[in-house]
């Protein structure tokens, strides 16, 4: 009871300290800077000590959080703060330790080396310089300082990352598992994460894919993460860590014995190759190259979980992985090489639920039934050869190749669908039959390229089942065929990216897609479409986002601004008929950006008149 009295004398305190700030405040006017705001709970306190008075008063929020930021007023533009150049990293490092001061001449080319590793990061500088402004500024005491500055990372993030909940602290130590500037395509590393089990799938309306694609966009805006390419819709593409961030999250890794960089822990190779036998049994998840894996007889471990391989240039040995009976996931970073595993030991190693690689031939044996984990397989060949028993993996989520022959036909394989599977890229000469189909109910993603020869020009193909695909988002159709190809295309009303290339098909079929309710992203290359004239029409395009046309005849577009109410991107690349854009296009509320290429000047012009009549528009040039 004693306690609880104290509790209540204390909250009784607070409330009348809040309520003379209130007082203190009513009536007046003023501008107050809160700095470093980390959740919406903590932005609703502090709001009810504000007075509205309506009197011009102003309040500026700083948080690492952007939700928090959108939160607090979504009404207010947010200042998304930059990497600073190495002049302005200068002045605020200057400024946070000597003051108005110039830096002593004997400590200049010191603090530029700092400065430097921040890579611009404004938070790394700020606290770099903070530690610094606090000791004697002696060359010898800040030189000692550098030579052991793994505490400045650790200062700088420690906070951030503590914030986190458990699932976004995995994803994101996973990362350090990655070369350092290493680009990371986000494809894979979703895949990744749904492999290792990280994610839940609380709302039944998203795929796990989708969780970790939120996962993501929460890690960038923690600042954690960064951009470095989005794909057409928006969405991230690749993605790396800063050098500071990675440092930290590799140290965070290893401490947590959650994922050993083996390579950063131990860079020396001689070094590497005496401990890895024993660094194996401790860990579960490594990062590691590919020359330490080739020790056939001394490298094994029935601990090892997880491996993300990292390939050499100039190292091209038969990598071996026999021993690692419990081994899960296999992901050996895209690179231009030629190393590859020996099938035979891949396919013993029956726990495997993610596997990405070269491999030597393009004949996968039927010995990959033995796998019934498997759920991502990523072949880095194209020509692959998959053998009946594929269909046999019910955990298969994604297929994806450089290229496959035309697959097997499942109707011979075990008959329940593969409820899970979603991706399905390269195919060539995909064949819609009723077998298929049933086994792709609940694909997403399908990419598809056909190549006919002239004597085999059918009269048209039949894609009568791919409207059957009632949960299909994404679609690439593609041909290198030298004539007209008019098919009867049935597209779900799921789609959301449509991909058509070197079709030559008639301007009238933009009608077809045009109908498609849930369309965002067009993209019509190599001739896809043929002729002279397009005229849209009202009614079509409704949630259309990006329009790209590349390569093609076209050189009269006659359209209206209602014709694509919702475009976001306009983009026109190699159309070199086309001598101008309609001004309408200029009168679209929500477009942002035309992008034309440098070959096309008169199209260029009539961009940049558009442009003068919208400010907030953005022409951009495109070289090829």
């Amino acid at each position: 009871m004693k306690g609880k009295g104290i509790q209540a004398e204390s909250d009784l305190q607070c409330k009348v300290k809040e309520s003379e700030i209130y007082k203190y405040l009513k009536g007046r006017r003023y501008l107050i800077v809160v700095d470093d705001i980390w959740g919406m709970e903590a932005w609703d306190h502090i709001q009810r000590l504000l007075p509205d008075d309506n009197n011009g008063s102003r309040i500026i929020l700083t948080t690492r959080l952007k939700n928090v930021a959108a939160y607090a007023n979504s009404a207010s533009p947010i200042h998304m703060l930059r990497f600073l150049d190495d002049q302005q990293s200068w002045h605020l490092f200057q400024k946070k330790v000597v003051g108005d001061q110039d830096c002593p001449v004997e400590l200049q080319e010191i603090g530029e080396k700092y400065v430097k590793r921040c890579e611009g990061l404004p938070l790394s500088i700020v606290t770099v310089a903070g530690l610094l402004s606090k000791i004697d500024r002696t060359p010898k005491l800040w030189k000692r300082i550098g030579a052991n500055d793994g505490q400045l990372e650790t200062i700088l993030l420690s906070l951030s990352y503590k914030h986190l909940p458990r699932h976004l602290r995995e994803c994101f130590l996973y990362m350090a598992g990655f070369p350092e500037d290493y680009e990371i395509r986000v494809s894979e590393l979703i895949k990744l994460w749904v492999a290792e089990g990280f994610l839940e799938g609380r709302d039944e309306s998203k795929t796990l894919e989708e969780v970790a694609e939120d996962v993501l966009e929460v890690l960038v805006e923690q600042s954690l993460v960064l951009v470095t390419s989005k794909k057409s819709d928006g969405k991230i593409k690749r993605c790396k860590l800063h050098s500071v961030v990675r440092d930290f999250c590799s140290r965070q890794a290893g401490e947590e014995k959650f994922l050993l960089p083996i390579m950063d822990y131990f860079p020396n190779p001689i070094v590497r190759r005496h401990f890895l036998p024993q660094v194996l049994q401790n860990h579960q998840r490594v990062s590691v190259s590919w020359y330490d894996l080739d020790l056939k007889d001394s490298t094994h471990s029935s601990c090892t979980r997880s491996i993300i391989c990292i390939s050499q240039r100039g190292y091209r040995p038969k990598g071996s992985i026999e021993n690692f009976k419990s081994l899960q996931v296999l992901h050996v970073l895209r690179r231009k090489d030629h190393a590859f595993w020996e099938l035979g030991q891949v396919f013993d190693l029956i726990h495997l639920t993610y596997l990405a690689s070269k491999i030597p031939s393009n004949i996968i044996p039927s010995a990959i039934s033995k796998l019934h984990n498997l759920q991502t397989l990523i072949i880095y060949r194209s020509e692959v050869s998959l053998p009946d028993e594929i269909w046999n993996l019910e955990q298969l989520r994604h297929l994806i190749a450089f290229s496959f022959l035309p697959l097997p036909d499942p109707k011979d394989s075990a008959k329940s669908s593969l409820k899970n599977f979603q991706t399905l890229s390269l195919a060539t000469n995909f064949v819609f039959s009723s077998s298929m189909v049933r086994k792709f109910r609940n694909i997403r993603k399908l990419e598809i390229c056909y190549s006919l020869e002239e004597k085999f020009r059918p009269n048209y193909f039949d894609f009568g089942s791919l409207g059957l695909l009632s949960r299909l988002e994404k679609l690439k159709l593609e041909t290198h065929c030298s004539f007209q190809l008019c098919p009867k295309f049935y597209f779900p009303r799921s789609l959301k990216k449509l991909e058509l290339s070197g079709w030559r098909l008639p301007w009238t079929y933009m009608m077809v897609f045009g109908r498609l309710p849930s369309l965002q992203v067009l993209k019509l290359k190599n001739y896809a479409c043929s002729g002279e004239l397009w005229k849209t029409i009202e009614g079509g395009f409704v949630d259309l986002r990006l329009l790209h046309i590349d390569e093609s005849n076209l050189q009269n577009w006659t359209t209206e601004s209602s014709h694509f109410p919702r475009l976001q991107r306009l983009m026109l690349h190699r159309c070199l008929y086309l001598s101008k854009i309609a001004v309408d296009i200029g009168k679209i509320p929500t477009l942002e950006l035309i992008e034309i290429d440098d070959h096309n000047r008169s199209l260029l012009y009539s961009a940049t008149e558009i442009k003068e009549k919208r400010d907030a528009l953005e022409v951009r040039l495109k070289r090829f």
